[in-house]
């Protein structure tokens, strides 16, 4: 045997009753050992990472939020369960609470009975204790007086709060509009400003780099769990948006210095977020109609490195004009996008690519940086480019869709393995 002991240490250790037959067992004892099983819990869930494991759901209708039931860890190491669905009504007072029953609060600002103020807000979820029931005490031998009762258990539950979000002007140079705000809103949660600054000097990046991290740690704590942001109109939530919030389980930081900007697993989960966010975002406007026909910037100030854009034209349709080296030109759905216009002066068109390429660009970028929509293409030129892709052009009859992608580091200059369109139609050009 070649190791050998050279220290030991149990300054601070976890204290457990040691149970034998005839010892006194005093509540304090329970407690403690209670108290140690909970804190190895929370590292446990600390070692595992935040975020939602599964459900948590958040929906709208007018003027209350539904949270569906599920799990999740918060930063601090807790377990969030909902057991069940829950019904969050926005007009009652910020104050009222029901024995028994989640609570939801609203965070920086005063309290009051007019509900909700008007803003924008990032829903969390925070794991939350209360006595229930009681429990007699037992008298000494020698009193008379009733001792009273004890709670007869520690009930956990869940609170759901409300965070005030700052009012948005610009993110990352591009103005917020009402059309815009949604979009941009998630940018600002995902840290796009400061990202921007991670090239120019990875040796003194703010590893801090989120929105959120920008919130009071008074309002925004290690117990709570993101859930969702949304817009309270006074009358009405808009703007609900899953992706700028919720995250799936992120494992710690490796080391919490400025390369956590780099090797840190949060930068690949927000970067799945942003494009989750904006396929979700694309799904509302086509089942809502509203703007099958217009411009991407009416809706996003910016775009994922890489997205997927279902559109108006049918596979086969879209197969044999690209054998002839042309646009398609028969458009079937109007609940869906005409890459033409859509991405018109913000990406051109490159041809056809198999599906493996699409498939490995979006795993490549997580972490590369977002497109403007609102950019001039005669100063800038264009940064993303659409294709359609093969095994969809070559199945049964079926919707076409393209994927539009920035410029990859793997492409090089000739687009890699990307079959190119040989001349661009004139009346496809962008």
């Amino acid at each position: 045997m070649s190791s050998q002991t050279i220290g030991t240490d149990f300054t601070g250790g976890t204290l457990l009753p040691n149970y034998v037959n005839g010892r006194l067992l005093a509540a304090e004892d329970l407690a403690t050992g209670q108290a140690s099983l909970l804190a190895r819990d929370t590292r446990i869930g600390r070692a595992a990472g935040a975020g939602i494991v599964d459900g948590l759901w958040v929906a709208s209708a007018a003027t209350t939020l539904t949270v569906t039931a599920g799990t999740a860890l918060s930063p601090s190491g807790q377990p969030v369960v909902a057991p069940r669905t829950i019904t969050l009504p926005l007009t009652l007072p910020a104050s009222a609470t029901t024995t028994g029953s989640p609570v939801f609060r609203r965070c920086s600002g005063s309290g009051g009975t007019s509900g909700v103020a008007l803003g924008t807000y990032l829903l969390t979820a925070r794991p939350v204790r209360q006595p229930q029931g009681q429990s007699p005490l037992a008298p000494s031998p020698d009193s008379t007086m009733s001792p009273g009762c004890a709670a007869r258990w520690t009930a956990e539950g869940v609170e759901i709060r409300a965070i005030a979000l700052p009012a948005l002007t610009t993110v990352s140079g591009v103005a917020v509009t009402p059309g815009n705000l949604r979009n941009l809103t998630a940018h600002w949660c995902y840290g796009t400003d400061q990202l921007t600054s991670l090239p120019f000097s990875p040796f003194a990046f703010d590893p801090a780099y989120s929105g959120f991290d920008r919130l009071a740690p008074a309002d925004l704590t290690d117990l709570d769990v993101p859930l969702a942001v949304f817009r309270w109109t006074g009358q009405n939530v808009v703007d609900l948006d899953t992706w700028s919030a919720r995250r799936r389980i992120t494992s710690p930081d490796p080391v919490a210095s400025a390369w956590s900007g780099l090797v840190a697993d949060r930068r690949d989960a927000d970067g799945q977020a942003r494009f989750l966010q904006f396929q979700d975002q694309l799904s509302h406007t086509v089942g809502n109609g509203t703007f099958p026909g217009a411009h991407c910037s009416t809706a996003f100030g910016l775009l994922p490195p890489v997205g997927f854009l279902p559109t108006v034209y049918r596979n086969q349709e879209v197969a044999a004009a690209a054998a002839a080296g042309k646009k398609p030109s028969a458009a079937f759905a109007e609940s869906a996008f005409d890459p033409w216009v859509f991405l018109s002066g913000v990406a051109s068109f490159g041809g056809v690519i198999d599906w493996a390429v699409a498939d490995f660009a979006l795993r490549q970028s997580w972490q590369l940086p977002p497109e403007p929509t609102s950019f001039n293409s005669d100063e800038r030129g264009t940064r993303l480019t659409f294709y359609w892709v093969r095994e969809n052009l070559d199945g049964p009859l079926q919707a076409a869709y393209v994927v539009f992608m920035t410029h990859l580091p793997w492409q090089g200059g000739n687009g890699g393995t990307i079959t190119k369109a040989a001349d661009t139609p004139k009346d496809a050009a962008t």
